[in-house]
């Protein structure tokens, strides 16, 4: 429709089929109505053109119109001196109409046209706000989650420091004292010390190993998603069925999806009072769909820092997390995770 509108082939096209048409309308009542009445449609016809062409058309239509409407009510072979005068004065009416109707029909289309520009530019500002508001969000969820990647590693380093990096300083001077026992032949006392630092080794590899398993667990890394949500499910204290597709994603898609399926599972053995939960993983649409479902209670909050953690991470990736009640009781969470993301 805006192509024919701006097109003036169309235009002079659309002038010449209102006055055809028109005309040849009239042409057969001619004996019915032998005045010029019936040329009101002619008006009709200026009005079209004007308010989808403009002014310029409308007038020339306007124009057409009262050579056509004369050529109907008059003998164009007798010359000008057989026109009746109520006929030249009904005709010049008819033009006069016409222009003003042309005129009014082109201010109504500058009218349209300006109010149809506003609502676009308006359109064209929401969009903008929606996502000036998307962007501002999504750089406020990347600095919360460097934020708490740094509190993280601060974490980690005070864990070293008064776990594993303690046993092993006590491991290292527990046997420079065996040495020295062994050194003045007292082989007992060097045994115990031994035995001691090799007691303090084991517990700082124990300490190491649950470290690492905090930060990323050696089943996921090794196996995927399937391996790291089976043994996931194998610690929770109620039956956890896992139904995840057998195919590696991008590490981060992965890691991101282990720690919502935690998280949820862990809200669901502190809160849900559930006796069985579902977790799902899998492909749809170019995103992995993760959804987590208990039989529990219902009504969990969307407000806790475990939550919000999880949004911050998954709009760092354009992903999204949902809460829903189940029918029939329970709670549904549903991350969408998009596997082609953004560096």
């Amino acid at each position: 429709m805006q192509e024919l509108r701006a097109s003036r082939w169309a235009g002079l096209a659309a002038m010449l089929i209102v006055v055809g048409a028109v005309t040849l309308v009239l042409y057969p009542l001619q004996e019915l109505d032998p005045g010029v009445s019936s040329g009101v449609l002619y008006v009709l016809g200026v009005l079209l053109v004007s308010l989808t062409w403009g002014l310029r058309l409308g007038l020339a239509t306007s124009v057409l119109s009262a050579l056509a409407l004369w050529l109907l009510h008059t003998d164009p072979a007798a010359g000008l001196t057989a026109v009746e005068a109520e006929d030249v004065a009904a005709i010049s009416v008819l033009l006069i109409t016409s222009v003003v109707a042309a005129l009014i029909a082109d201010r109504a289309r500058m009218r349209v046209e300006d109010a149809e520009q506003r609502l676009a530019l308006e359109a064209e500002l929401h969009a903008s706000e929606i996502e000036r508001a998307r962007l501002e969000e999504i750089r406020t969820s990347r600095a919360r989650v460097m934020a708490a990647g740094d509190e993280e590693r601060k974490q980690v380093v005070r864990d070293l420091h008064d776990g594993a990096q303690q046993r092993l300083v006590h491991t290292v001077i527990t046997l420079k004292l065996a040495g020295r026992a062994l050194a003045r032949d007292e082989p007992q006392e060097g045994a115990a010390l031994v035995e001691e630092g090799l007691g303090h080794a084991e517990a700082a590899i124990t300490e190491l190993r649950e470290l690492a398993h905090g930060i990323l667990p050696a089943a996921l890394s090794r196996g995927g998603l399937p391996a790291g949500l089976d043994a996931l499910a194998e610690r929770m204290p109620i039956p956890v069925d896992v139904e995840v597709d057998d195919e590696r994603l991008p590490s981060v898609v992965e890691a991101t999806a282990y720690f919502v399926v935690a998280e949820a599972l862990t809200n669901v053995a502190k809160h849900a009072g559930a006796t069985r939960a579902v977790a799902r993983a899998a492909r749809e649409d170019g995103a992995l769909v993760v959804t987590v479902e208990d039989d529990g209670r219902g009504g969990a909050s969307e407000a806790g820092p475990g939550l919000t953690g999880l949004r911050d991470r998954l709009a760092v990736l354009e992903g999204a997390l949902a809460i829903t009640e189940r029918q029939g009781g329970g709670t549904r969470v549903t991350a969408r995770i998009p596997v082609a993301f953004p560096a």
